[in-house]
């Protein structure tokens, strides 16, 4: 059979098209329109309210990446995220029900629209205590105030991005230090997929290549540090009886490395970190601790008098306290508990004082603590830290002061 000709072939195929060339034709306002379209074109607005449960064939995809990168973000409730590309909001509101206060940014009003019903009209069991807001994205500047965030997740979004340099310095501006960005994107020749084909020629859709050295070039010059990587295989991946037997032996089968290869070329999980890796208050885990020194360790005072007693605290952990945040979750407080003569709790809430102002691992301050009993006896005043509705410190081994109260 003859084959078919250059001329020939040029009439049946259409030219590919080269999102460099796309990038250099339209600008930033008319990606930013034709984003807006796509999403008022998609059919049945429920089935992108629904992701990832709408669309069968795509969730374990979905479900596994969003995981993977989940994991090494450290969240925890109260902090304040950043959906970057959002879309309509389905990972949102996800980080929300998790606690988690979330901004949610995208060029496409429809799409935040969509958003918003998704959290307004479709309810969750638990009502959590920390909020959610859409912002609309104008594709230069992320609206959000310098540090205001401590993780940032962009999930199948950012190589929809034509100025990537730009925003990764917005990242930069908007992410706190010690903050961490979550990647889920394609790596490589992406754009050459028949799917991103026909994206871009039908809706004008970004579909770009993200080559690693370079993105990770960019990003360290903005201020990060290196990348790090989720190494996984891909999910639709399983083991023979006899490749499970090489695995826990120690062997790793060829399959398997092929399929952690494709996994990381097709949906790579990676993270860009601004300074070193920092949980704070709102985090319960060890790298919360104190050493508190007090100058009285016996008292005396009338029922329902103050009076304070003189203190220093040292932040010893790898933790930052919060002095303040939203609903007061993770607000660091010198706490007293009263406890009965015989060392038996009384009251856990007995007064509290707050810290002045943000410490940072190593940082301290001294105050004048008041202190209060409000029945006559003789008690235990235990002085420890808190932080409010996540934990005691002294849960992770820091010792509290004692003071014996003598109250007329």
């Amino acid at each position: 059979m003859q084959g078919i000709s250059d001329s020939q072939k040029s009439k049946t195929e259409p030219d590919l098209i080269d999102p460099k060339k796309l990038i250099e034709e339209l600008s930033i306002e008319d990606f930013n329109r034709y984003s807006d379209e796509y999403y008022k074109k998609l059919p049945a607005s429920e089935i992108q309210m629904g992701k990832p449960f709408s669309m069968p064939n795509h969730t374990p995809q979905s479900l596994v990446r969003l995981g993977l990168m989940l994991e090494s973000l450290r969240l925890a409730p109260g902090m304040k995220v950043l959906d970057f590309g959002a879309g309509t909001c389905w990972i949102s509101k996800s980080i929300w029900q998790m606690g988690c206060s979330v901004i949610a940014v995208d060029v496409s009003e429809e799409a935040l629209r969509l958003g918003r019903r998704l959290f307004e009209e479709y309810p969750i069991p638990n009502q959590p205590l920390s909020s959610w807001d859409t912002r609309l994205f104008d594709g230069i500047r992320i609206p959000a105030e310098d540090e205001e965030i401590d993780r940032i997740i962009c999930f199948d979004a950012f190589h929809h991005v034509p100025n990537q340099n730009e925003i990764i310095q917005e990242f930069y501006r908007v992410l706190r230090n010690g903050g961490t960005i979550g990647f889920n994107e394609p790596i490589g020749p992406h754009s050459l997929t028949a799917e991103s084909q026909r994206e871009m020629r039908e809706f004008n859709v970004l579909e770009n290549d993200l080559e690693m050295e370079d993105l990770a070039s960019h990003f360290q010059r903005a201020g990060f540090e290196e990348p790090v990587f989720k190494v996984a295989a891909s999910p639709d991946y399983v083991l023979s009886h006899s490749e499970w037997r090489e695995c826990i032996s120690g062997t790793t089968p060829e399959s398997m490395r092929d399929s952690i290869v494709d996994f990381q070329r097709n949906s790579g999980i990676f993270y860009f970190q601004k300074g070193k890796p920092m949980n704070d208050s709102r985090y319960a885990s060890n790298g919360l601790a104190y050493k508190l020194d007090c100058d009285h360790r016996r008292i005396s005072l009338k029922a329902g008098e103050r009076k304070n007693v003189h203190v220093t605290v040292r932040n010893t952990g790898d933790s930052r306290w919060l002095a303040k945040n939203e609903n007061f979750i993770g607000v660091i407080n010198i706490a007293s508990r009263l406890l009965d003569y015989g060392s038996k709790e009384i009251l856990k809430d007995n007064t509290r004082f707050p810290i002045p102002l943000e410490l940072e691992p190593g940082d301290d301050f001294e105050a004048d603590v008041p202190l209060h009993v409000d029945t006559p006896g003789k008690y235990w005043l235990k002085l420890d830290i808190v932080s409010e509705r996540v934990c005691w410190l002294e849960e992770f081994g820091s010792k509290p002061v004692w003071i014996e109260a003598e109250v007329s």
